[in-house]
């Protein structure tokens, strides 16, 4: 594609690209928290 048009593609393209990846890093993150939450949770039950 060529013109406009094209390099309108190519910016929401772009922007897919980034927002995949930013809903990627926060999915991440959140794992990485719940697993902290649960091991403390475990690490708890195991002093009891």
């Amino acid at each position: 594609m060529h013109g406009p048009a094209g390099g309108h593609a190519v910016k929401v393209l772009y922007a897919a690209y980034a927002a995949t990846w930013i809903i990627h890093i926060l999915y991440l993150g959140s794992l990485v928290r719940r697993y902290a939450t649960l091991r403390r949770e475990i690490d708890e039950l195991n002093r009891k």
